[in-house]
């Protein structure tokens, strides 16, 4: 099975091209290459110390492989330090909640427009003219995200006093806040209920679907991969092994030996 994204005319917006990784004699990436189309949700999945996470921060430039680049939007970015990444438009989710507990749901989404005001604290301050402007622009758009996400009894709520699911889809907005132009989710639904795991995988999809925005997806629910994702990436000891549709990794053999087994 190719691992080279079949791009039926949309552009590549993400791609990772023969990505090596070591940290000292422990090679975590081997030549790792795989691409994001648009409108397309991509999993990666694997064993655990597959290399999954190290290609996630590979992508978002916590990590600098040793050889190997990262290309959005076909812009070498391999150099690029993760907030620039993020002003390019690269957002991210992580295994851990990311919220502040002290702040109420919107308060924690409007974090999100940092890096797209103007204003400074000076002219925050006086609270007039433009910096007013602003504030009411971002807090219209947070409400939005709010609506999005279905949030609306709990956007007064201090997001400490919310529960765990409740806190993921907060911090899925604050991401969204970033206006993306693709979105990074590592293992979101680790933690969750099966209610609360259905819920995010219809937002991941409207996230897609809705807003246009294409998921690189890392998640070892395999019943969710299967269903939302419309390309599978699958890595084993740090290498790509198979890619393709999720019938078809379902079916390959050498997915099935490394990872899926009986749950194929």
């Amino acid at each position: 099975m190719s691992i080279e994204a079949v791009s039926n005319g949309r552009q590549t917006i993400l791609e990772a091209e023969a990505l090596c990784l070591r940290f000292g004699a422990v090679e975590t990436l081997k030549s790792v290459s795989l691409s994001v189309m648009e409108s397309e949700i991509h999993a990666v999945i694997g064993p655990n110390g597959a290399g999954k996470s190290s290609l996630l921060n590979c992508f978002s430039g916590f990590y600098r492989p040793q050889s190997g680049a990262v290309r959005f939007k076909g812009i070498d970015i391999s150099d690029l330090p993760p907030h620039r990444r993020a002003e390019l438009g690269m957002s991210r989710t992580f295994q851990g909640i990311q919220t502040y507990p002290s702040l109420t749901a919107r308060e924690n989404i409007l974090t999100g427009f940092h890096m797209r005001m103007k204003t400074g604290p000076f002219s925050a301050l006086i609270w007039w003219g433009a910096t007013r402007r602003e504030e009411e622009l971002y807090t219209a758009r947070a409400e939005k995200i709010i609506e999005f996400l279905e949030l609306e009894e709990q956007r007064h709520t201090h997001v400490g006093d919310m529960s765990y699911g409740m806190r993921k889809r907060v911090d899925l907005g604050r991401a969204i806040a970033l206006e993306p132009a693709i979105l990074i989710m590592d293992e979101p639904m680790a933690g969750m209920s099966n209610e609360e795991k259905e819920d995010l995988a219809r937002f991941i999809l409207d996230i897609r679907e809705g807003l246009g925005i294409p998921v690189v997806l890392v998640e070892h629910d395999m019943e969710v991969v299967m269903s939302i994702s419309d390309r599978v990436t699958v890595l084993d000891f740090g290498q790509v092994i198979a890619c393709g549709t999720p019938d078809e990794i379902r079916a390959h053999p050498a997915v099935i030996d490394a990872y899926l087994g009986d749950a194929a």
